[in-house]
């Protein structure tokens, strides 16, 4: 038995659905109010999320997740066997938790004008914070954190511009490929996926996907075979 613990509006937690899908592993949810995070201490001591509970073992950390399940629930695999092939997903898997989320963070929860497409998804997980509250709450942490990874720092334009070479990046490397790691669906495709999709909340983003053809035709088999929906 499984059991999710999440923030809804983590792709972090998206990534670890979409491998419970892909997985077809059953599994229960568990939505963390943000305001009580201690409370789960039990399986997620770093107060981290998503975290699961699988057989009374706790994992946490998205990642930490994706090889337990893989170790768990070997087919269909998430990481392919070949070495370079398991080490391009990797790199992938990385650039998407460690480069691509600032992307989503920034564009999508630091700007003004995108921040109350995302407000009624943060509401539902901080119930009774007043929604001008949240609203301030999300701008300040969004723009300290991203400030301290050094995106925030950047100009808008700027931020915009490195998002559409991601764009493009991804739009070259799926010519002539239905995935980017071999020639099945793995850890790589659903990680960079659940950024991606993130990202698109945002007006500017969303305005760069729709001059990607090849990346949004991506990101509908990627949730063919491993859609983010919870049970």
């Amino acid at each position: 038995m499984i059991t999710l613990y999440q923030f809804a509006t983590s792709p972090f937690c998206e990534k670890v659905r979409r491998i419970l899908n892909f997985k077809g592993a059953p599994f229960t949810l568990v939505e963390v109010d943000r305001t009580k995070v201690a409370v789960y201490a039990r399986v997620s001591p770093a107060g981290k999320f998503p975290a699961i509970e699988h057989d009374g073992e706790a994992v946490w950390d998205s990642t930490n997740i994706a090889h337990h399940l893989e170790r768990a629930f070997p087919d269909p695999p998430l990481i392919p066997a070949d070495r370079r092939a398991a080490a391009l997903t990797h790199v992938f898997e990385d650039w998407a938790d460690e480069s691509l989320y600032f992307y989503e963070i920034v564009m999508r929860l630091s700007w003004e004008q995108n921040i109350d497409r995302v407000l009624p998804e943060f509401a539902a997980g901080m119930p009774g914070v007043p929604a001008d509250a949240l609203r301030a709450r999300l701008l300040e942490a969004a723009k300290a954190g991203a400030a301290v990874q050094g995106l925030g720092r950047k100009r808008e334009a700027e931020v915009v511009e490195d998002a559409r070479r991601h764009i493009e990046a991804l739009e070259g490397l799926l010519k002539g490929s239905d995935w980017l790691v071999g020639d099945r669906p793995g850890l790589a495709d659903i990680a960079v996926t659940c950024q991606v999709r993130a990202m698109a909340y945002a007006r500017e983003a969303e305005a760069l996907l729709a001059a990607a053809p090849r990346v949004r035709a991506w990101l509908d088999r990627v949730d063919g075979v491993a859609p983010s929906a919870a049970p």
